[in-house]
């Protein structure tokens, strides 16, 4: 007999609703409600943005493109890295290991948490963050570990090294930090 139950996976239970969502429900049943949340801009798109965008289709820019990125844009983002950071030659131990372009900062993490992290690994959260983070560590069967960064909001090796275990795989790092919108200062990360 069909259970329904058994449909959903337990890996996809672990996933519960964050309390932003439940704002976001709340909120759409305001009249005209100002929405000032995720990436909602207040202002229309710059009109030589959307003819550039126009212009794209028109010329047949409107594929997919290959899985890790249009060819030109990963070279002007590793020429681009090159030039912020001394001593990166986009080569480890005489190998290319290239750049890869997501279509979005979380499905580059669950990217790179399936390639790294799994069960009985740990990956570290500084906390705040945002929503997201939390699950896609839940999803890949790897444990969240949050790390306080209050009241000035930088990750600091200071910080960082009380959870450190034989299990910890990794550190969620960004800057500037998403939700606080921190930038690291080259102090913080020493």
């Amino acid at each position: 007999m069909f259970n329904p139950e058994r449909i959903i996976t337990d890996r996809a239970r672990a996933v519960n609703a964050s309390g932003i969502r439940r704002v976001f429900d709340l909120a759409a049943k305001l009249k005209d409600p100002i929405n000032l949340s995720i990436g909602q801009p207040d202002f229309d798109v710059p009109a030589s943005i959307k003819e550039a965008a126009i212009d794209a289709i028109r010329n047949g820019f409107n594929r997919y493109t290959v899985t890790q990125g249009i060819p030109e844009l990963r070279e002007k983002v590793r020429t681009q890295i090159g030039r912020e950071l001394t001593n990166w030659s986009g080569q480890t131990d005489g190998q290319d290991f290239g750049v890869l372009i997501t279509s979005g900062v979380s499905g580059g993490l669950l990217l790179a948490l399936l390639a790294c992290a799994g069960p009985g690994d740990e990956v570290l959260i500084p906390d705040p963050y945002f929503v997201m983070y939390k699950h896609l560590v839940t999803l890949v069967g790897a444990t969240p570990v949050f790390v306080d960064t209050y009241p000035d909001f930088q990750v600091t090796a200071q910080r960082i090294e009380p959870h450190v275990t034989g299990r910890t795989k990794m550190l969620l790092f960004n800057t500037p930090s998403n939700p606080t919108g921190v930038v690291a200062t080259d102090q913080a990360c020493r």
